[in-house]
């Protein structure tokens, strides 16, 4: 028995007969009748009742319908999944992100992501904003965009992955807080800050904070990205509200990292064009969920031992290097 076999019985099934079921599979009615005869053969049962021309499913060919539909069903589903995985081994996925999004963040799961598919490549490009940024992947220019919520459209799918939070950053050798509290927005209007230009939803974000707070922001400089912040920042000019992730990377250089009261904090995720994703592009947002499940499910363990937010995502940053470290090939 072979699987063409069995695609011809169903369609011999489903059509009606064997014209109408030759011509759906577009051969010739004498091959398909042969097919059937040789399942027939092969399995020792007649399958059908002959009536002239026409044939009619009898008890043994009712019995094999269901089975038959399995067999093909699994096969197409098997196709599939190896069509996906061969999809998998080449090719390029286009990602669009934004400066509130920090792009070492998206560059450190695309890194989780190319150390299991090292040979597909990542491009990675960021947006001023999430209108522009929405407009392309709506294009079809970028096949995902890494983003905060909420997005100025509703025609894209978006998948939230989590929430982001925004911590003061001040310079090394600013005096520490009292038992490592919390900053207070309330008292920040003496406190010099750096803003990223290009990060405008973010800076809308810290505005309508310290408006709250009734607090007028000491803008002292307005640079072009975040590096330059961080920059200005480590050189002791300006203080910055950065996402964790960069605030770990400032704080291992000798910057102060500081919660605020009340916390700043913003959803964010991705926005893709409605329909399935390529297999590619499906296995970058299954991998960066993982990733981040991961990384905050560490920051948790330590959070619930007492550890500060800070510490507790120094100390997952910290296992997480090591994992990746300890399962890379050795020489």
């Amino acid at each position: 028995m072979d699987i063409r076999q069995l695609e011809y019985f169903l369609a011999v099934v489903e059509h009606g007969g064997v014209n109408r079921a030759a011509g759906h599979l577009h051969v010739a009615q004498a091959s398909l009748s042969q097919g059937i005869r040789q399942l027939e053969r092969e399995l020792k049962l007649s399958l059908f009742h002959r009536t002239g021309r026409n044939l009619v499913l009898n008890p043994a060919g009712q019995l094999l319908v269901e089975p038959a539909r399995k067999v093909l069903d699994d096969l197409l589903a098997a196709q599939d999944i190896m069509r996906g995985a061969r999809e998998l081994q080449v090719g390029s996925i286009t990602i669009g992100t934004m400066p509130e999004m920090s792009s070492e963040a998206v560059a450190a799961w695309s890194g989780s992501f190319t150390r299991l598919h090292p040979d597909i490549r990542i491009d990675l490009s960021e947006f001023a904003s999430a209108a522009d940024l929405c407009d392309e992947v709506l294009a079809g220019q970028y096949e995902l965009g890494f983003t905060t919520f909420p997005v100025p459209t509703d025609n894209l799918e978006t998948v939230q992955l989590g929430v982001q939070r925004l911590l003061l950053v001040r310079p090394p050798g600013t005096p520490a807080d009292d038992a490592g509290a919390p900053f207070d927005l309330a008292h920040l209007a003496e406190v010099p800050l750096v803003t990223s230009s290009s990060a405008v939803r973010e800076n809308d974000i810290v505005a309508t904070a310290l408006r709250r707070a009734s607090v007028v922001p000491r803008i002292s400089a307005r640079v072009p990205n975040r590096h330059a912040q961080l920059t200005l920042v480590l050189n002791g000019a300006a203080s910055a509200f950065l996402p964790l992730r960069m605030a770990t990377a400032a704080h291992r250089l000798g910057a102060r990292v500081t919660e605020t009261r009340p916390a700043i904090r913003t959803p964010f995720g991705i926005v893709h064009r409605p329909g399935a994703l390529n297999p590619a592009a499906k296995s970058f947002v299954i991998q960066t969920h993982a990733d981040l499940a991961r990384w905050n499910s560490l920051i948790d363990a330590h959070r619930q031992s007492g550890a500060s937010l800070l510490r507790a995502a120094l100390l997952a940053d910290d296992e997480l290097h090591a994992r990746i470290v300890g399962d890379r090939p050795r020489p």
